[in-house]
């Protein structure tokens, strides 16, 4: 018994074995190994979120301040005003890099996210997730929930500026993903690619700044003038094709970086972590050549050459300009032939008045059967009705909702009429009938005592 026992155990270790081998396998399989010097790093591209290649990107690594790119990007979602003034009130609180904001100060929304992404500031950090949340930790739920909306299943947020904790971690192509998110954003795009920030003393109303800053971005990719060796050469670590994004470093997680660079009409986004000194910048630059010499990018939809026009009844301007709020890409190996079948299917979904940029509909864009993209039109000129002059007019429109108003209440008014009425014939007939009642049984009481006196028994005399 026990030798068969000892027998089914080493069956069974043996398949977990094999099946566990067979997983790392396809999973292996999914991307290219690229040689770099850290053990983590991965290059997608920004178009398609496609990964061309990397080495254990889905490692747990420390982020450091590659957070704040996520942090900046949920300020953007989430801010009302980027202009909008923030008084410091009290102490971030925080240690690390920093913009040393004082008691008193005021600065914008936009001043703050150019201190975060530039100068890598870790109070600007806490000043900002408390402006959108209200709380550091209630800011960190945001960013878990939309991480997972994102696509980032392996990356748990504890903070808006990297600092060392053990419960906040994420994976080599978790950030790259969560960066590509953020680099959709225009204000994000021209911020990381700012070389220096200059914040000058001033004191008014809505500005207060009590001493003059000046930082130097922390990417060295824009603004070093060293040298590295790179393939065997000496080369600058300046790279006229890398347009950000995001430094980060803490002893526990090491040099990381957040790359991104366009090249050939294509953008790719590069992640390392772990590494050492200008190691970082070595094997960013090997992800990047990686995805543009063995990438191609194939335009499916270009948002200019798809410009349509749509006949509108009933309009002065009588044709609506649209066209797709984005391009469309497609990503192939070099060698590679597509044997893709793109087609596209127009929805449109508006009300007059339509203004520059408005969304009109949607553009779906299916590869055989299947929905692989839907990218939203949006208008390239205004639209308005033949009758605007009433529709549009705030005068009419304010006239047009106290006739509705009338309206309505008049209508309130009527049934309430016709209720009410209802009632008083109900009520009405319920008495009538009580009444009635009352009166057959005072008759049929007046009855019985007229025949009781009848049949009662005479006295003698």
């Amino acid at each position: 018994m026990k030798k068969k026992l000892s027998y089914l155990l080493v069956c069974l270790i043996t398949a977990m074995m094999v099946i566990n081998s067979c997983l790392v396998a396809f999973a292996d399989e999914t991307y290219d190994k690229v040689d770099l010097i850290s053990n983590y790093g991965v290059v997608i591209d920004y178009e398609t979120g496609k990964v061309l290649g990397g080495k254990n990107i889905d490692s747990k690594v420390y982020p450091a301040s590659t957070t704040k790119i996520w942090t900046a990007y949920l300020v953007v979602k989430n801010a009302k005003n980027l202009d909008e003034p923030i008084e410091i009130t009290e102490p971030p609180g925080v240690d690390g890099s920093s913009m040393y904001l004082e008691v008193g100060e005021i600065f914008t929304v936009r001043e703050l996210l150019q201190g975060l992404l530039i100068h890598s500031s870790n109070d600007a950090a806490v000043v900002l997730a408390k402006y959108v949340s209200g709380s550091v930790e209630e800011f960190s739920k945001l960013m878990n929930e939309e991480a997972k909306k994102a696509g980032a299943l392996n990356t748990h947020f504890n903070n808006p500026h990297g600092l060392p904790d053990e419960n906040h971690y994420t994976t080599p192509y978790d950030m790259a993903m969560l960066a590509r998110k953020a680099m959709s954003e225009k204000l994000i795009r021209e911020i990381v690619n700012t070389k220096s920030l200059t914040l000058k003393e001033q004191d008014s109303a809505n500005s207060k700044v009590h001493f003059s800053r000046y930082f130097t971005n922390t990417n060295l990719f824009l603004t070093s003038n060293e040298d590295m060796t790179y393939r065997g050469q000496t080369v600058p670590i300046k790279y006229d094709i890398v347009d950000g994004i995001k430094t980060g470093y803490t002893d526990d997680a090491g040099r990381c970086l957040l790359s991104s660079a366009v090249k050939n009409d294509m953008r790719v986004i590069a992640a390392v972590f772990k590494s050492h000194g200008t190691n970082v910048y070595v094997d960013s630059r090997t992800l990047l050549d990686y995805g543009f010499e063995n990438y191609t990018s194939k335009t499916i939809i270009d948002k200019e050459d798809y410009t349509k026009t749509k006949r509108v009844l009933l309009t002065k301007e009588k044709e609506l300009i649209y066209q797709p709020k984005s391009g469309y890409k497609l990503i192939m190996k070099n060698g590679e032939s597509s044997s893709a079948d793109y087609s596209y299917k127009e929805k449109f979904d508006y009300n007059l008045p339509i203004y520059e940029g408005d969304k009109v509909g949607t553009l779906e864009i299916y590869n055989g059967k299947k929905l692989e993209k839907t990218i939203d039109l949006v208008s390239t000129n205004e639209m308005h009705s033949t009758f605007a002059f009433f529709t549009e007019s705030n005068f009419f429109k304010v006239l047009f909702k106290i006739i509705l108003f009338l309206i309505l209440a008049f209508i309130v008014f009527i049934v309430y009429v016709i209720i009410r009425k209802k009632y008083r014939k109900k009520i009405k007939r319920l008495s009538q009938k009580n009444k009635k009642k009352n009166t057959q049984a005072k008759r049929k009481n007046t009855q019985t005592k007229k025949t009781q006196k009848r049949n009662a028994p005479k006295k003698k005399k």
